[in-house]
């Protein structure tokens, strides 16, 4: 598990512990530290619409491909690992827990944001939503906030189908709420 403090303009003052993505013995050991050994006050949770790298089975050799239904359906299996440890934390707490479901890759869905930003939030009776409607049942809707916002890193350029200015904003967006949610503002 990597341990990081970010003192920037936009992210000031956050201490991030971040889980590796792989299942493997040392992601579920950093599971159990975030979750159980040293609670966290809040998780951000990062989603890509299926467009994230795919990933080789362990001991085999070139290049991972899947498909996007493929990707989706391991997004929501990664789900479920993470969304079970977030209702067995949140549950113990006395106070609620902040999840923030960061949905990266924007740019390359751009014409898609509303309706990927719709899968990924409560209530919205997508695979996904259903799964984070559980969560809620589990954890108590007052005990856990939940926040879905589209993140992308990239714009600007002439092949992004979103400007810098957007892409920007959209940045902007996660760090404010992170600041708001962590009472930083």
């Amino acid at each position: 598990m990597e341990r990081r403090t970010r003192r920037s303009s936009r992210l000031k003052g956050f201490r991030f512990l971040v889980v590796p993505g792989d299942n493997a013995a040392t992601r579920l050991g950093a599971l159990d530290e975030v979750f159980h050994d040293e609670p966290v006050d809040g998780v951000i949770h990062v989603v890509a619409n299926g467009y994230a790298t795919p990933r080789r089975p362990a001991g085999t050799t070139g290049a991972a491909t899947a498909t996007l239904e493929e990707q989706l359906a391991a997004e929501l299996e990664d789900w479920a690992i993470t969304a079970h440890r977030i209702a067995s934390m949140a549950v113990r707490r006395d106070r609620p827990v902040w999840l923030v479901i960061a949905v990266t890759k924007a740019d390359l869905y751009a014409d898609d944001l509303d309706d990927v930003v719709d899968y990924y939030s409560p209530g919205s009776g997508s695979p996904f939503a259903a799964k984070l409607d559980e969560l809620r049942a589990l954890a108590g809707s007052a005990k856990l906030s939940v926040d879905v916002l589209p993140v992308s890193s990239q714009g600007g350029d002439r092949n992004s189908a979103i400007s810098s200015k957007k892409s920007s904003a959209m940045v902007d967006a996660l760090a404010v709420r992170l600041a708001q949610l962590s009472g930083h503002v």
